[in-house]
């Protein structure tokens, strides 16, 4: 399999799960400025989106979308501890990653689409907030050491890809104490670890 990713951008989720699942993974890095690969094809021939991620399963047969690509890749781990096979299980993981892919990956995104300033700086920062608000009082009120049960899963991943973000766009994420203990339990896996190091992100 080859991940076509951006180094910190959503693509780093499925970064991530791929190590978890400790297959063989070629990397391509994506210029998402200059739509070009580092090999200097043209990224629309491989993804006629423009955007990562884009996994090749095998040549020629691209897979795209994190709602799809996670799952995809999850349940591949030989341990079956990523994401549940089928029943109740399985939906809430795919119910989270639809709620981090729709609502707050967009909210977010409007912060690299365009150039916010002033009362629409606040507004957007405030839209992550209440989105946010929802994932924490969950993690409130459940005794599970992840978003579905006490397994690590692919809506941890997305969601601490996704939560690094307010580093870099000025959001104050202290606030969110539930959140920010997922997401040390998260940083120290290996996998994470790995995955952000071969992205260029850590030393």
């Amino acid at each position: 399999m080859k991940l076509y990713y951006s180094p910190g951008a959503c693509s780093l989720a499925a970064h991530i799960i791929l190590n978890e699942i400790n297959v063989d993974f070629d990397l391509e890095r994506v210029d998402l400025s200059s739509h070009t690969t580092e090999k200097g094809r043209d990224y629309y021939e491989i993804n006629s989106k423009g955007y990562v991620p884009a996994l090749e399963i095998n040549p020629g047969l691209i897979l795209t979308e994190n709602v799809a690509v996670l799952p995809f890749l999850a349940q591949h781990d030989p341990k079956q501890d990523l994401i549940p096979p089928s029943g109740l299980g399985r939906a809430k993981v795919l119910e989270w990653l639809g709620y981090l892919n729709s609502e707050v990956h967009d909210a977010y995104a409007v912060f690299f689409s365009q150039k916010l300033e002033g009362e629409a700086k606040q507004r957007a920062y405030a839209e992550i907030d209440r989105l946010l608000q929802y994932v924490e009082d969950y993690l409130a009120e459940v005794d599970t050491d992840y978003l579905v049960d006490d397994n690590f899963g692919p809506a941890d991943a997305y969601l601490f890809v996704l939560t690094n973000w307010s580093a870099g766009i000025g959001h104050d994420l202290s606030k969110f104490k539930e959140i920010n203990e997922l997401r040390e339990v998260v940083a120290k896996r290996q996998s994470v670890q790995l995955a952000m190091k071969d992205e260029g992100l850590v030393d």
